[in-house]
């Protein structure tokens, strides 16, 4: 993670645990806790909003519009944030629904995260699509969401034990 310590520039701070970083020159500690992220599942009609990433991590591979959350940001309005910047429309009926550990690696960086699955509603399909993060923007049938094909495992993973319990 660090190759020197951020307080006092001595080489090879300790990494304990997976999660805590000490200087064993000044006593320094630092945690590498467990960053928050958001995805929300968006019924628009009778079809769910999927997106193709555009950038690694998973690029070309089917995602859900979200993101991290951002410091003093709570996690619904990191939801409509996010939306209204990765595809330009407001939601409505945001509900939480489950949460699952994700491993994000990113230029170099692997971090760890918790990923908050919502699920939300679009009237509109006049989306503007963020094109530096995202290929494309599908509307696909309830019943056709293609698992084995997402970038992340969290994701994959809610879907597989969420989906079935919104079908009914």
């Amino acid at each position: 993670m660090f190759r020197f310590c951020p307080h006092c520039a001595a080489p090879a701070p300790l990494f304990l645990n997976e999660k805590k970083i000490m200087c064993e020159n000044c006593g320094f500690q630092i945690y590498h806790n467990t960053a928050a992220a958001v995805a929300v599942l968006i019924e628009c009609g009778d079809r769910y909003i999927l997106l193709k990433r555009g950038r690694e991590p998973g690029k070309g591979l089917w995602d859900l519009p979200g993101g991290f959350i951002d410091p003093d940001e709570t996690a619904e309005d990191a939801c409509r944030r996010e939306i209204r910047e990765e595809i330009g429309v407001e939601i409505r009926d945001l509900a939480y629904l489950t949460s699952h550990p994700n491993t994000y690696p990113y230029k170099g960086i692997t971090y760890k995260t918790c990923d908050l699955l919502f699920t939300a509603r679009c009237d509109s399909e006049d989306f503007i699509r963020q094109e530096d993060e995202i290929d494309a923007i599908e509307l696909v049938q309830k019943n056709s969401v293609p698992l084995g094909r997402f970038a992340f495992k969290s994701i994959e993973n809610m879907l597989k034990v969420i989906l079935p319990k919104l079908d009914n």
